[in-house]
């Protein structure tokens, strides 16, 4: 029978809001974490993110916006690759001469699904890495979005990037000693992403945002003490009562194997 984390709940205090639990490896804190356990993300809270990490809750399932960022990550990064020096050549401020080409990152099933192992804490994968002239410059963060407007930034571009995915890639950026961070956007109409296979990149529905990397000190220091308050001691932040109530639910119900006795 597959692991089902829920056997690990050793208590659902409804007075305090708080599960604990018993998790024998917690996994570490990666790029999509870290927004939510700093309160940043508008899809999981800290009690979310604390499950997931603690092994009693395995994420939401895939929806047609997960699934098609999934299928259009390789189509964007190749689209780069094909012509990366021209298109990076402007938001990269290349010199004359200069070639830039995209790395493409390890294969998840072939690293652990962790491109930082020699990091205990943090972790994750990447989408890639800009390469200047042979040289790591920057990391590569692809991004697919049917909300452009949320992108706008009122001068004429898109570069209003969510405070979660700065943190994410920063986070990366830190990891691999990274300065530099080229988000790939690709813009899909809300009839587009059930069908992701037939949306083609061009030059109106891709942009390139080119950022420093955040200073992620203070941002690691205040995941970190998280994860030690929490994760290591074996309970979750309080719930929402709204937010966190599907979850709430499924963390309610007993595993299949326990219900038959």
């Amino acid at each position: 029978m597959a692991f089902d984390g829920r056997k690990n709940i050793v208590e659902i205090s409804d007075d305090e809001k708080t599960i604990y639990f018993e998790t024998w490896k917690p996994k570490k804190i990666s790029g999509t974490k870290i927004g939510g356990i700093l309160g940043y993300s508008e899809f999981a809270t800290p009690f979310k993110v604390a499950c997931e990490i603690a092994g009693i809750y395995p994420g939401d399932k895939a929806n047609k916006y997960i699934d098609a960022g999934n299928a259009l990550e390789p189509v964007l990064r190749n689209y780069l690759g094909q012509s990366c020096t021209r298109m990076l050549s402007g938001p990269m401020g290349l010199s004359e001469g200069q070639k830039a080409a995209v790395e493409q990152p390890v294969e998840g099933d072939k690293c652990g699904y962790d491109h930082f192992h020699d990091n205990k804490l943090f972790g994750g994968l990447v989408d890639g890495y800009i390469v200047i002239d042979g040289e790591r410059k920057a990391i590569l963060e692809i991004k697919t979005s049917h909300d452009k407007s949320k992108w706008d930034d009122g001068k004429g571009g898109f570069t209003n990037i969510p405070m979660t995915y700065q943190l994410q890639a920063s986070l990366y950026a830190e990891l691999a000693g990274l300065d530099t961070v080229v988000f790939l956007v690709g813009f899909l109409e809300e009839s587009e992403v059930i069908r992701p296979n037939a949306w083609k990149p061009s030059e109106d529905n891709v942009k390139i945002i080119v950022v420093p990397r955040l200073d992620m000190k203070p941002y690691m220091e205040e995941a970190e003490s998280w994860y030690k308050e929490f994760i290591l001691n074996g309970y979750t932040p309080e719930w929402s009562d709204e937010k966190d109530a599907d979850l709430l639910k499924y963390l309610r119900t007993k595993p299949k194997d326990d219900r038959k006795r």
